[in-house]
């Protein structure tokens, strides 16, 4: 990837390596299928638990099995992934900061213990749905509301385009 400001002159040795590796998987196992995905409107689903195995879902939280790189090297990991496709950059965003971070650091101990080591592996995938039918992606006009039905919670409403979503 070109580096039109010289911002690579001043990477650490765990920035450069983070940046090498993803760079490396957008090569080897992105770039030559993600075209027929495209064409075919279909999504790498094989490159999850790849994803996973490199520490590539929320790679900058501590604990619970995940790497606890600083927030350069992070930015620099889904930099590579952009360039290697839009939509597996997406899928790994929304699975570390829109999922796992909440959970990491709103949720219960035994909610991080549940879900962050398999999410971080790839085994469990979370999804992020903002954007409704009526509204787009307007989170001030969402009509989609949870209620409390004894200890469980009902959802209702509709979404459209839910990212990590079947």
């Amino acid at each position: 990837m070109l580096d039109f400001v010289g911002l690579e002159e001043g990477l650490s040795s765990e920035e450069r390596m983070v940046m090498e590796t993803a760079r490396e998987f957008v090569e080897k196992e992105v770039k030559p299928d993600i075209g027929t995905h495209y064409i075919e409107g279909t999504f790498p689903t094989e490159l999850i638990e790849q994803l996973g195995e490199l520490g590539f879902f929320a790679p900058n939280l501590d604990g619970y099995g995940l790497p606890g790189i600083n927030e350069t090297a992070y930015g620099l990991l889904m930099q590579e992934l952009e360039a290697g496709d839009s939509g597996l950059r997406s899928m790994a965003s929304v699975q570390g900061a829109l999922v796992m971070y909440p959970i990491h650091s709103y949720g219960s101990e035994e909610q991080k213990e549940k879900w962050l080591p398999d999410m971080g592996r790839g085994e469990a995938i979370g999804c992020f749905g903002l954007t409704e039918p009526n509204h787009g992606s307007n989170p001030t006009a969402m009509e989609t509301y949870a209620e409390k039905d004894g200890d469980e919670y009902v959802l209702n409403g509709a979404k459209t385009w839910i990212t990590n979503s079947p």
